[in-house]
C-alpha cells in the first residue's frame, strides 16, 4: 500500500505542475511518466489503472482538454510501459511498444489538429504576428542597422525570418513526433537509471556502444528521401512528408551512429582514444553539420552492415 500512496502523490504532484507551470510541463511530464512506468514493478495492475484515471481527472479538471498532449507523448505511454512492465517484459520491448504507442498517439492529434484546421490557422496567424513582432523590435533596437553594414538589406533579413517561420510551421508534425521520442526515450532511461541505482531486477539494457539501430527503420528513411526528391522540384506535399520523417529520422540515426562510433573508440588504444577524440570535437566544432551527416550515415549502414557484428553475436548466444 506505501507504493501505491506514493505513486498517487507523485503523478498527482506532475500533474498539477504540468497544468499550472507551463515553462515546467516537459520536466513534469517526465517526472509523471517514470512513476506511471515504476508502478509496474511497485504496485499492482489495478492500482496502476486506478492512478492513471485519477491523473487524467486532474489534469482535465484543471486545464481541460489543452493537456491532451501531455497526456498523449507522456502519459499513455509510460501507462502502456508499466503495463507491460508488469508483466515481467524486457527493456526493450518496453521501448518499442512505448515508441509505437507514442508516435500512433501523436499521429491522431496530428491529424485531428488538421481536420480541424483551426489550431493550425490559429498558429500560422500566431507565427505571422510573432515575426512581425521580432522584425519591429529589431528595427527598433538598432539591429537592422547593424546587419545593413554586413551588407544584408532590411528586406533581405525579413526574407530569411519568413523563411524560417514557414520552415518551423511545416515542420511543426516533425517536431511533435520529436517530442514524443524524447519524452519516451528519457522516462525508459532515467527509469533503469533510477533502477538500477536502487538494485532492482528491473530495466536491464545493453551498454550504449553496443546499441544498434532496427533495420526497419532503414525503410523509413529510404521512403523519406524518395518523397523528399520526388517533391522537391514543385515543394508538393510529397517534399513536406519525406522533409518531416527525414527531421525524425536525423537524430535516431544520429544516436545509433554515436553507439557504433564509441564501440570503435572503446577497441583503440588509450593514447590513440585521447587523440580520436580530439580529432572527432574539432570536426563537430569546425565542419558541424557534414559530421553529422557523416555520423548519421554511420549509424544507418551499421544497421545494414552490422560493423559490430552485434547480430551475430546475438544468433551465437542463441
Amino acid at each position: 500500500m506505501p507504493g501505491f500512496v506514493y505513486l498517487i502523490l507523485i503523478s498527482s504532484a506532475a500533474c498539477l505542475a504540468m497544468s499550472t507551470l507551463p515553462s515546467l510541463a516537459f520536466v513534469s511530464g517526465i517526472i509523471w511518466g517514470i512513476s506511471l512506468l515504476l508502478g509496474g514493478h511497485f504496485t499492482s495492475r489495478n492500482h496502476m489503472l486506478l492512478i492513471f484515471a485519477l491523473n487524467i481527472l486532474l489534469l482535465y479538471g484543471l486545464a481541460g482538454s489543452s493537456n491532451l498532449f501531455f497526456l498523449l507523448i507522456f502519459g499513455t505511454p509510460s501507462f502502456i510501459m508499466g503495463l507491460l512492465l508488469a508483466a515481467k517484459k524486457g527493456y526493450y520491448e518496453l521501448q518499442r511498444w512505448g515508441m509505437v504507442s507514442a508516435l500512433l498517439l501523436v499521429s491522431l492529434f496530428i491529424g485531428l489538429a488538421y481536420y480541424n484546421n483551426g489550431d493550425v490557422n490559429t498558429l500560422h496567424t500566431e507565427l505571422n504576428q510573432y515575426l512581425e513582432d521580432s522584425i519591429e523590435l529589431a528595427e527598433e533596437s538598432g539591429f537592422i542597422e547593424l546587419y545593413e553594414q554586413q551588407g544584408i538589406s532590411p528586406e533581405e533579413m525579413k526574407n530569411i525570418l519568413a523563411g524560417a517561420a514557414q520552415w518551423f510551421f511545416m515542420h511543426l508534425p516533425a517536431l511533435y513526433y520529436l517530442q514524443a521520442i524524447l519524452a519516451v526515450f528519457l522516462v525508459l532511461t532515467l527509469s533503469a537509471y533510477i533502477s538500477r541505482k536502487r538494485n532492482l531486477p528491473i530495466l536491464t539494457h545493453k551498454p550504449f556502444a553496443e546499441e544498434i539501430m532496427p533495420w526497419q527503420f532503414v525503410w523509413a528513411i529510404i521512403i523519406a528521401l524518395a518523397l523528399w526528391i520526388w517533391g522537391r522540384d514543385q515543394m508538393t506535399n510529397m517534399y513536406y512528408v519525406g522533409s518531416n520523417l527525414l527531421v525524425v529520422g536525423a537524430p535516431v540515426t544520429v544516436y545509433y551512429g554515436l553507439s557504433s562510433l564509441k564501440y570503435q573508440w572503446m577497441r583503440i588504444t588509450p593514447r590513440a582514444q585521447r587523440w580520436a577524440l580530439i580529432i572527432f570535437i574539432m570536426n563537430m566544432l569546425v565542419f558541424t553539420l557534414p559530421a553529422t551527416i557523416f555520423i548519421g550515415l554511420w549509424g544507418l549502414f551499421d544497421s545494414l552492415l552490422d560493423y559490430r557484428k552485434l547480430n551475430h553475436k546475438k544468433e551465437e548466444t542463441r
